[in-house]
């Protein structure tokens, strides 16, 4: 089962350098060194580029050769995935070119937005529709002085034959099982068992379905 965005885990990235609990943050020349460190960190240049060129390409005709070029940015694509889009990637976490993986045969329409401050693990022949929004990164409940507590992140991961409906939403840590659907507008945040359809929110499991490879 899939933990909460707040709980601790052992498997949860270790924090951001340069976001560090109240009380112990730097001052003057240590705070600025700390910024400056994720400001770099923020500037994805061949991400930058491979956006560049893939705006130029219309919109879901050229989803190969949009993957080809994201797949050249240094990103796991699969063979055969098609991006209809541009993708909206957000992150200042270290590693964000080593984050994303999508599988043989994925189809990714346009206006997706993945954070990429854990990881993420898009599986083989998975769709995700428009306007999709997936979130790794969180912070931990603080007291009631601060409630927002330290910086945590936790993988998202969609499993084979998946398909994410337009508008959805996925919090950090959730895994959608293979063959599952979730519905339109969903906000997913605890795992989807394999081969059901959930929707509302929070989703909830209103049917099963069956399984088999085409």
């Amino acid at each position: 089962m899939s933990t909460a965005p707040w709980a601790r885990r052992e498997d949860v990235a270790p924090p951001m350098p340069e976001i560090v609990e109240a009380g112990k943050e730097a001052k003057g020349v240590g705070r600025l060194g700390r910024y400056a460190n994720l400001v770099k960190r923020s500037i994805h240049l061949k991400f930058w580029i491979a956006s560049f060129l893939s705006s130029l390409l219309p919109d879901f005709a050229s989803g190969i050769i949009r993957a080809r070029i994201y797949r050249w940015a240094g990103f796991d694509i699969g063979a055969g995935a098609f991006l209809m889009g541009n993708l909206r990637l957000k992150s200042a976490s270290p590693d964000f070119y080593n984050k994303l993986s999508i599988g043989e045969g994925a189809t990714l329409a346009d206006a997706i937005t993945i954070n990429l401050d854990g990881r993420v693990t898009i599986g083989k022949n998975v769709a995700i529709a428009p306007h999709v929004v997936i979130y790794t990164g969180s912070h931990q409940i603080g007291p009631g002085s601060k409630r927002i507590g330290v910086f945590t992140a936790l993988p998202v991961t969609i499993e084979e034959g998946a398909w994410i409906r337009v508008g959805a939403i996925l919090v950090p840590g959730v895994t959608v099982g293979r063959g599952a659907i979730v519905a339109a507008g969903a906000v997913v945040l605890k795992d989807v068992p394999p081969n059901t359809y959930v929707e509302g929110n929070p989703a909830q499991v209103v049917r099963q379905l069956p399984w088999g490879y085409r």
